[in-house]
């Protein structure tokens, strides 16, 4: 009898540690301009740290950019319920030199742009990843995207408004951040 008393607390205590961890804590945050009732809605940006306390997942993030720069805010927006996230960051250079540009990155938690990317061949060329994941670089003159799907995130990371940089080199940069996502 004890032993089955143990067996139910014990997975009482999985069920609500595992509802609890799967919804946006959103008590501390303010949502930005939204119409009620409607989604997405997007929060006001916070710190790093911050987004890792009200998330019910871990952020995968990059350890590595190309240059130094401003600390990031995280802009996260709800899709759904808050369930469905999306995080956004951008990493702006501490000079602001608009012609080297920065770096954006999203990431979601469900299904939404870059799955509608590949599907709809948004690319130019399919990359691998170090880990062996399948990743897809799009060109577009003034700003270069690699996207990617990896254990049920997409990740959409742009090199924005980089006119000093060639294809090439913006390439490079995009899969050396792209792998230092750990």
């Amino acid at each position: 009898m004890r032993k089955a008393g143990a067996v139910a607390a014990a997975l009482l205590v999985t069920v609500l540690t595992s509802c609890q961890g799967s919804m946006l804590a959103d008590g501390e945050l303010k949502l930005d301009t939204h119409s009620k009732g409607h989604y997405p809605r997007s929060y006001k940006p916070v710190s790093i740290d911050k987004s890792g306390d009200v998330l019910p997942f871990k952020a995968h993030l990059p350890q590595y950019i190309p240059y130094k720069y401003k600390k990031p805010k995280v802009v996260i927006t709800d899709w759904g319920k808050k369930e469905k996230l999306q995080l956004e960051m951008q990493y702006i250079r501490k000079d602001e030199n608009t012609q080297k540009g920065f770096i954006a990155i999203k990431i979601f938690n469900h299904k939404n742009l870059v799955s509608d990317l590949i599907k709809q061949n948004k690319y130019e060329e399919t990359l691998k990843l170090a880990d062996g994941t399948k990743a897809y670089f799009a060109y577009f003159g003034n700003y270069a995207e690699l996207f990617w799907v990896r254990d049920g995130e997409e990740y959409d990371l742009r090199h924005m408004f980089a006119s000093e940089y060639t294809q090439k080199q913006l390439k490079k940069e995009l899969l050396g951040i792209a792998n230092s996502i750990e």
